[in-house]
């Protein structure tokens, strides 16, 4: 790989944000990828791509960057690398890394999708750069798995093989390269996103065939020559998740550990439906499903397509969902009847709630603005009789709160401290509840530690 391979835009990505050895010497550090972030966003907001900056009018406008939080001086600077640059690309190059950035159209849209101005501005990577776009299953999971994990793992990954789907995964030992050994093994395609050492891994002989056959990429958001830094292992989860349709987790800790952060933050943004292996051998698999993750209960060899698994369930939690929002729609009507509300200024709380952004605010939406057409007064609303609840009929939540510490406790007896964690309960609140189990003989409490767990009487709780 030559500098003239890069394009424009790349190269100055690369020149502004790219790590080349020997910046510990520098009187300014590279942009991060936040930094980065907000640079674009004041380049878009002025009609500028990176390529601009090479020109005078480009640089002209570095005067007023001090808008975007950053120091002109040091974007200056990082502008004369050129020459740590091309000595860098020429060392990659021996090892066939290539880079690409944002702007490049071999840049996974899946990421760009997913995380937007949190994309990574740069991607180096080794292999054929057209799986980055084939999507598929993120498999992951512990360093540390057990053998009858790993060979889970590998079964999977060889079903995804010859179910056509690709497998996204960390790299790292145990899971991670179980899954992309799995399905480069079964003729597959893999997709391995590292935090540390891609130089090396490149040229390692447990990748080669894979790079070589063109069946398996290797990625990395950060300097491919960087060493094993907790920080990266952590940040690049996101991107295992944003290069995938779905994911499966195939043991986690539990409340701690990159495996559970990963996996919470992937529940919590939404990225893609997350898929925990149940029952598996992490503490932190059941809470996992009780948090909104989907139960895996596949059963390797029984010739049962991962796909069909897949629009089962979510299917299944579609017509849930759908439920849901029904039950949803009658309790706002409720509502509505017991205490109604003028559509002025139901209107004026939704947006500012909203903080206008999604009618107003640039660059909220791809398409054009919309004006709202003008609201008619509606009729008062029907006051009806409710009789009061009975003991029946009540929403107790302590029966909710019965069903899901059945999950929680499904794989391992845990602490009271864990399943408040697991459950999103405060303390006291879990105390009492599990009290009151305890009471009822729901669950049996065990000591030296105190732990909760389910005992003969469990099937009540189902």
């Amino acid at each position: 790989m030559s500098q003239t391979l890069l394009s424009v835009d790349t190269e100055v990505i690369l020149l502004l944000c790219g790590r080349f050895g020997g910046e510990r010497q520098d009187p300014f550090q590279p942009l991060s990828a936040r930094d980065y972030g907000e640079f674009a966003k004041w380049l878009n907001a002025r009609g500028l791509r990176p390529a601009d900056l090479m020109t005078a009018e480009g640089q002209a406008q570095l005067l007023e960057v001090h808008q975007a939080k950053l120091d002109g001086k040091r974007l200056e600077f990082l502008l004369t690398r050129g020459t740590a640059m091309a000595l860098a690309l020429e060392r990659w190059n021996r090892s066939g890394l290539w880079v690409i950035s944002r702007g490049d159209l071999e840049f996974p849209k899946r990421l760009k999708h997913h995380l937007r101005h949190a994309a990574p501005p740069l991607l180096y990577g080794a292999g054929s750069k057209d799986i980055l776009n084939r999507g598929g299953l993120a498999i992951i999971g512990s360093r540390d798995a057990s053998e009858s994990a790993l060979e889970f793992t590998r079964d999977v990954a060889a079903q995804c093989a010859h179910d056509g789907l690709s497998v996204v995964s960390g790299g790292a030992r145990g899971v991670d390269t179980a899954a992309m050994q799995g399905a480069v093994d079964a003729g597959g395609y893999a997709i391995g996103v590292l935090a540390n050492d891609l130089l090396k891994a490149s040229v390692h002989k447990q990748n080669r065939v894979g790079l070589q056959s063109g069946r398996l990429v290797l990625v990395s958001p950060f300097y491919p020559e960087a060493a094993f830094n907790a920080g990266n292992a952590m940040g690049r989860n996101k991107y295992i998740y944003a290069l995938s349709d779905r994911a499966l987790v195939i043991d986690s800790a539990l409340g701690s550990g990159g495996t559970w952060e990963g996996a919470t933050e992937a529940l919590n943004r939404k990225w893609v439906p997350l898929y925990v292996r149940t029952p598996g051998h992490g503490a932190g698999n059941a809470a996992l499903v009780s948090n909104g993750g989907l139960p895996f209960n596949y059963v390797p060899g029984q010739g049962i397509s991962l796909s069909d698994v897949f629009v089962s369930e979510e299917s299944s939690i579609s017509s849930h969902a759908e439920l849901d929002a029904a039950q949803s729609s009658l309790l706002d009507t409720a509502q509505e009847v017991v205490a109604p509300e003028s559509n002025e200024t139901k209107d004026h709380q939704e947006i500012t709630e909203r903080g206008g952004e999604d009618i107003a605010s640039p660059g909220a939406t791809d398409g054009p603005m919309v004006e709202l057409a003008p609201i008619e007064p509606s009729k008062p609303a029907v006051t009806a009789q409710t009789e009061p609840l009975s003991a029946a009929n009540s929403l107790d939540m302590y029966q909710d709160f019965l069903a899901k510490v059945s999950l929680a406790l499904a794989s391992a007896p845990l602490t009271e401290d864990q399943l408040a964690t697991c459950l999103g309960l405060e303390k006291s609140q879990a105390k009492a509840w599990l009290a009151r189990a305890w009471s009822e003989q729901r669950v049996e409490k065990l000591k030296k530690p105190v732990r909760y767990s389910l005992g003969i009487q469990s099937s009540l709780l189902a």
